[in-house]
């Protein structure tokens, strides 16, 4: 098998993600050399997960990229078969990375295909349709995340776990997103403050820079994705309990952890 088996990569990935059992890295002859190869082991990852509801952005951060040894950002596919509902429960014990996440998401209003790239911020301002507050708890398959690289992490889906969408806000300021506010409420660790600014700088930021790094890959934003924009307020080992992201004026949602 050489490196361009995205098949045999994905397959391997798919493996560990369904099993729970982490594996050290990809092997060698399978290995994805570069983040595009990470893109296309991806992209077979959707005939094996099912039906995508949206993309996430990893690494909006600067302390995110650096924990995870990457100089830019990494987009990954949201699976439906990986959402909660709003008040459902999560068995946290699952998963590796031990983190909670409120992030800023939108909906999709129209397509914002490859042959439109690059997409300008105007372009990408009129592409939202709606404001969706989300939880994300990611997750990884590999033993250490931290010691794989970007190309690997891409592989596997950007470090994609489960998540949780609250109620769809249509009508909301999409110029005023950097200076919002947001918390997350652990029963276990209390209350951590969040905003827009955490975000690439601007959540609308995120998405162009999502649009536009999916378009170099032959992929694309289309009506009714879901996207999710990063850590907007982050928390390590959550602990058991109810978990509650809250954007003021723009709703909130929560899910309970066990």
């Amino acid at each position: 098998m050489s490196s361009r088996d995205p098949d045999a990569a994905a397959a391997l990935l798919w493996q560990a993600w369904t099993t729970g059992e982490a594996i050290p890295r990809l092997p060698a002859g399978v290995r994805p050399e570069s983040v595009a190869e990470g893109y296309a082991i991806q992209e077979r990852l959707d005939a094996l997960a099912g039906r995508r509801v949206g993309w996430k952005i990893a690494a909006t951060g600067a302390g995110g990229r650096a924990a995870l040894g990457v100089e830019h950002p990494l987009a990954g596919p949201l699976y439906e078969r990986f959402l909660v509902a709003p008040g459902g429960e999560v068995d946290a014990s699952a998963l590796r990375m031990s983190t909670a996440e409120a992030e800023f998401g939108f909906e999709i209003g129209v397509d914002l295909p490859p042959a439109d790239a690059p997409f300008g911020r105007q372009a990408v301002r009129e592409a939202l349709g709606a404001f969706v507050p989300a939880i994300e708890l990611p997750d990884t398959r590999y033993e250490d995340h931290r010691a794989v690289g970007g190309a690997q992490l891409v592989a596997d889906a950007a470090c994609a776990g489960v998540y949780a969408f609250g109620e769809r806000v249509p009508d909301f300021d999409r110029d005023g997103l950097v200076e919002r506010r947001l918390s997350l409420t652990s029963d276990a660790q209390g209350t951590v403050a969040g905003s827009g600014a955490k975000v690439l700088g601007d959540p609308l930021e995120a998405v162009r820079w999502l649009a536009n790094e999916l378009a170099k890959h032959g992929r694309h934003l289309a009506a009714g994705d879901v996207v999710i924009t990063g850590a907007a307020a982050a928390m390590r080992d959550p602990g058991p309990g109810r978990l509650v992201a809250d954007y003021g004026d723009l709703g909130g949602l929560e899910v309970t952890l066990r």
